[in-house]
């Protein structure tokens, strides 16, 4: 099977992670080849109303034979095998979340969903661990590499995430 496109992909999680991020991973190394996989941060939970157990975010770069929209759907039936619930509520606790966040330099803008993903340039949660695997990346609209943007960060936003060690030292 030819691979030949390099996608960056965003997981989450904030309902045992140390469960279904491991999880995910396996599953995502069973349809794809993994080039390389972002240590693992926690952050606080954004958006919702009242208390929401923190999150752990990492990124995932891989290489596959997928087009946008196949990958995608390959993601959410991921999501669903680590037994991903979706709700109404958007920013609901869950067992995982996977995003793509970019293919190649593919830029695609289809109703709600867009690549590369604005929270790449928003969110540092999804910016710093797609910096680690991927820092010579260069974001088709903003022109920058993913470590430039990353250089860019308000220091205090940077600081909003904190390294975790990685269970069984990573993949």
């Amino acid at each position: 099977m030819l691979r030949d496109r390099e996608a960056l992909l965003s997981l989450g999680s904030n309902v045992e992670p140390l469960r279904w991020v491991p999880r995910a991973l396996e599953l995502l190394q069973a349809r794809h080849e993994v080039v390389a996989v972002s240590p693992w941060y926690r952050s606080a939970a954004v958006g919702g109303s009242g208390p929401r157990p923190d999150f752990v975010n990492l990124a995932v770069r891989v290489r596959t034979d997928l087009p946008p929209r196949a990958l995608r759907e390959a993601c959410r039936r991921t999501e669903e095998a680590c037994e991903r619930r979706r709700t109404e509520d958007r920013y609901a606790p869950r067992t995982m979340d996977i995003d793509v966040v970019a293919l190649d330099d593919l830029v695609l803008d289809l109703d709600t969903w867009h690549l590369p993903d604005p929270q790449l340039l928003t969110q540092p949660f999804v910016l710093v661990p797609c910096a680690h695997v991927w820092p010579d990346w260069r974001h088709p609209r903003a022109g920058r590499t993913l470590s430039a943007l990353v250089e860019g960060l308000d220091p205090a936003r940077r600081d909003m995430l904190e390294r975790m060690p990685t269970p069984n030292g990573g993949r």
